[in-house]
């Protein structure tokens, strides 16, 4: 079959290292932001496998006559027409679930890490303000187990997250368009809606897809309903967030700080208004790797592969969106 990688980080050496089985296959590997390439050049594409933070508009689809499958590499699809691909007859699949410990775990790293200050505290080791830093932090500190964290939605990464933030202590509570009374109490979390959860959650975690509707969800108005000592934590996408109104409430000591492994738009360029050097002490940044570990990765190439193993052989696909 005719297959296209259209990526950030996905190579052809890393492919073939990893699926061997690509060699039977007629393969092409091209940049996310050369979409020009892709439209001009592939015109025999069956298969396109593209980044999650990748575009597949009418555009890109129209130019793809061939086009049987639209694999996103990750669990995101934002960026894929799944309405026209579903009109066009072309499936769409992602890799639901594939990342969910992985995520969980950076979720829990940036929690951690704003809760020790730990930039700050690293820094101050470098510049010979270790004992200063020490007495400021005497008694002030606190631990996970006196938290609450508050989850925005609630799929397989929101659920991995509220294992792990149970094993320290802390309480766990969630929001989501449906409630999962059958799963609360196995994995010891309560449901409220959105307003209580903010008022009384010292970490509010994003674990939602972006929709029309949940695009820049964490506006004032939401961070409004945050307590003042509380943390937002973001590993999902950055367009849940308006960037201005996050800078806002940490220049203006709204919230305590934010824990961020994504960043809208990316790749996100020096001038972003997060990274501001006033809000840089308030701020835990990660450059969007939460997802793609080693064993994640390997589990990803997999799950595409097979993908390809079944189209080929006229088989139902695995994580179907369309």
């Amino acid at each position: 079959m005719n297959i296209t990688f259209f990526s950030y980080v996905t190579t052809r050496r890393e492919w073939f290292s990893h699926i061997p089985q690509l060699a039977n296959h007629n393969c092409n590997f091209i940049k996310i932001d050369e979409s020009e390439m892709l439209i001009k050049d592939y015109p025999d594409t069956e298969i396109l496998v593209i980044d999650a933070m990748g575009k597949a508009d009418k555009a890109v689809i129209d130019s793809l006559p061939k086009l049987k499958l639209i694999q996103s590499e990750g669990v995101g699809y934002q960026g894929i027409d799944t309405e026209y691909a579903a009109e066009k007859g072309i499936a769409v699949c992602n890799n639901k679930g594939v990342n969910d410990t992985a995520v969980a775990e950076d979720a829990l790293l940036l929690m951690l890490a704003c809760l020790k200050s730990l930039i700050t505290g690293h820094q101050s080791v470098y510049e010979g303000r270790q004992i200063e830093v020490k007495q400021a932090s005497f008694g002030v500190v606190r631990e996970l187990s006196e938290c609450t964290v508050g989850l925005i939605g609630f799929g397989d990464i929101a659920r991995a997250t509220a294992k792990l933030c149970n094993a320290l202590g802390a309480r766990v509570i969630y929001t989501n368009r449906t409630r999962y009374e059958g799963l609360e109490k196995e994995l010891g979390v309560t449901y409220m809606p959105l307003d209580e959860l903010l008022a009384q959650s010292d970490f509010v975690s994003l674990h939602l897809a972006v929709t029309e509707e949940t695009k820049s969800i964490v506006n004032d108005e939401f961070l409004s309903k945050m307590k003042s000592d509380a943390f937002l934590i973001n590993t999902s996408r950055g367009d849940l967030v308006d960037n201005e109104a996050l800078f806002n409430a940490l220049l203006n000591n709204r919230i305590a700080g934010a824990g961020l492994d994504v960043i809208s738009p990316e790749p996100v360029l020096k001038d972003n208004i997060l990274l501001d050097r006033r809000i840089a002490h308030k701020l835990i940044l990660t450059p969007h790797i939460a997802g793609i570990t080693r064993l994640t990765v390997s589990k990803i190439y997999r799950n595409i592969y097979e993908n390809i193993e079944r189209l080929s052989l006229g088989k139902e696909l695995k994580n179907r969106i369309v």
